[in-house]
């Protein structure tokens, strides 16, 4: 199926919600719209007045009703007002602080700035993708590069992607290894950590871990920091790379706090730990070692 490109509007106290919970909701006169969006098609992220632009962009991951208020007017008013819900993967998205200085200005057709609607011109996806390569320095993927990048794959030529998920699973894996009580999207007051080790059952996490891939990269080191104050938690941010000078950056200024203490991983260095940790596992049982 043809990759789809959508536009989501909403305000940016809605934006704070939707990308923490990594959750979009729609009224009922966009159920024809919700029931064309496919797994994989693409969202580039609109905030509404005071902001006016593209602050971020990602994945949608999976389609769901639900009955229950999320959003301040669904909370004010005790009703759902956005039934129609699908769950997404950022890509990327700005620091808030950034939403009014590094936001993406785009000219919208006439009826674009609310709810959800399906791009289909061309030359406005292509502005879109260029300017997420100019601006935000981010590698924008069309359909014939993926294609080609899955076939280079199959040939052995290039390995394949690490998903947030996957790697979320690894060291999940890897905890419950070492003989930790583990947990996925651990809540931390009103947010969650991606992975936590604690020691015993009712302890407070000794290890935190955030997986950083094409997210918000000031958010998952708010987290952290949190997780370090709250708790004295050994703190870690598994992530590629090409994101290293940019959580340099933030040590330097904002998260100067985290900086002696916050552990940079690199994916690859979990995928391998992985693959070691679940072969001596293997090993050990077979020669019937604890």
């Amino acid at each position: 199926m043809r990759e789809k490109f959508w536009i989501l509007c909403g305000k940016p106290e809605h934006w704070n919600i939707a990308l923490k919970d990594g959750i979009w909701g729609l009224i009922p006169k966009f159920e024809g719209k919700w029931k064309y969006l496919s797994q994989e098609d693409w969202l580039f992220f609109y905030a509404n007045n005071p902001v006016k632009g593209v602050i971020g962009l990602g994945k949608v991951q999976a389609k769901f009703k639900q009955n229950q208020p999320l959003w301040p007017d669904e909370i004010s008013r005790k009703e759902v007002i956005y039934p129609f819900r699908f769950e997404f993967q950022s890509e990327y998205v700005l620091p808030e602080t950034e939403w009014n200085t590094k936001r993406i200005k785009i000219s919208l057709p006439i009826g674009f700035y609310s709810g959800m609607n399906l791009l289909d011109d061309q030359n406005i996806i292509d502005e879109l993708a260029q300017s997420v390569i100019q601006r935000w320095g981010l590698k924008f993927e069309h359909e014939a590069e993926r294609k080609i990048t899955k076939q280079s794959q199959e040939l052995g030529l290039v390995e394949p992607e690490l998903s947030h998920d996957k790697i979320k699973d690894m060291v999940f894996e890897i905890g419950k290894i070492h003989h930790y009580m583990t947990d996925k999207e651990y809540e931390i007051n009103s947010d969650r950590l991606d992975v936590v080790w604690r020691r015993v059952e009712k302890s407070v996490p000794t290890y935190a871990f955030e997986i950083q891939i094409g997210g918000d990269l000031y958010h998952a080191l708010a987290k952290l920091k949190h997780a370090y104050d709250l708790w004295n938690s050994q703190i870690y941010i598994v992530t590629e790379d090409r994101h290293r000078d940019k959580i340099e950056e933030l040590l330097a200024g904002t998260f100067h706090e985290i900086k002696n203490v916050l552990k940079v991983i690199n994916l690859k260095q979990i995928d391998d730990l992985y693959s070691l940790q679940v072969k001596d596992v293997k090993l050990r049982k077979q020669i019937g070692l604890p």
